[in-house]
């Protein structure tokens, strides 16, 4: 049912954690506390698939991929453990309690948001939560809402931005820069007899694609920064079946296909759009390239 047992116990840290925002970060801070009070493991429950894509048969999308998820939990210092949510759904808040909670994983202690809600249907909240806990012995803490401008932070809300242009806003509620993650690919090397090379990545159809348009973004490349500009989208004057991000990076040169990169988005800077002409489509790269670096 999940791909690790942790006999030893363990302070668990519930939730969906997609995106690790700074609301997630509040319960994973509450939960390593609670792992050194109890001298035991932090442990990070993750599903498989979320349970919103299990129960209405559509894909969410989601603001990163499982994987990096995993990633980013471990190196906060969480042993991570995956639930097949088609195994566990049925289970009713009581059972996943104590079948997973208590006898599997051994928890000593637990920590969730505000809006936790477990068992099937969801029909658990973080009050019965707390009440199993009282009644077994377990520590417990549950995370009030966190504000950003008087907006509660949620994965729902930062992908709400993303979709809008608005990385600004998502950076707020992420405590960091949304990231567009992938391997670079080989594209049709127009950029390249342009003058303005770019690195090329397919955006994962599991995550929220970001609103098409031109992006100042940023990468590191070997430990070094580099000022970027971004169009995420088909490339309407040169059509792209699947959504890309095609990335110039400002003062490097050299071939980066297949590797790996994260492109950080800073602010949007115009909608993506059809161009007349080749020299046209310079032309307003030489603009968008000024836009980002203040070059007039």
């Amino acid at each position: 049912m999940a791909d690790k047992k942790l006999n030893t116990g363990c302070a668990v840290a519930l939730g969906n954690f997609d995106g690790v925002h700074t609301a997630h970060r509040k319960v994973l801070d509450a939960a390593l506390s609670l792992a050194e009070k109890h001298n035991v493991k932090a442990c990070a429950i993750l599903f498989d698939i979320h349970p919103k894509s299990y129960i209405t048969k559509s894909p969410l999308p989601t603001l990163l991929t499982w994987q990096k998820t995993k990633e980013i939990l471990s190196s906060l210092g969480f042993e991570v453990v995956t639930l097949n949510f088609a195994q566990i759904q049925s289970m009713s808040a009581a059972e996943f309690f104590e079948e997973i909670l208590i006898k599997q994983l051994g928890a000593k202690a637990l920590c969730c948001g505000f809006n936790y809600s477990f068992g099937k249907n969801g029909a658990g909240s973080g009050a019965d939560l707390q009440a199993m806990c009282s009644k077994a012995g377990v520590d417990f803490e549950m995370i009030p809402p966190v504000e950003i401008n008087g907006e509660t932070v949620s994965s729902t809300a930062v992908r709400k931005y993303i979709a809008a242009g608005e990385p600004e806003k998502a950076a707020l509620m992420l405590g960091r820069n949304y990231t567009v993650c992938g391997k670079v690919v080989e594209g049709d090397q127009r950029g390249r007899t342009w003058g303005f090379p770019t690195a090329n990545q397919i955006i994962d159809e599991s995550l929220v694609v970001p609103k098409y348009g031109v992006y100042e973004t940023k990468t590191v490349i070997d430990d070094k920064e580099y000022r970027c500009v971004t169009n995420i989208g088909i490339r309407p004057t040169y059509l792209s079946e699947r959504a890309l991000a095609e990335t110039h990076i400002i003062g490097l040169s050299g071939d980066l296909y297949g590797k790996e990169i994260e492109v950080e988005l800073i602010r949007f800077i115009r909608p993506e759009k059809k161009f007349d002409s080749a020299q046209k489509l310079i032309e307003q790269l030489k603009k968008d390239i000024s836009e980002v670096t203040g070059d007039v």
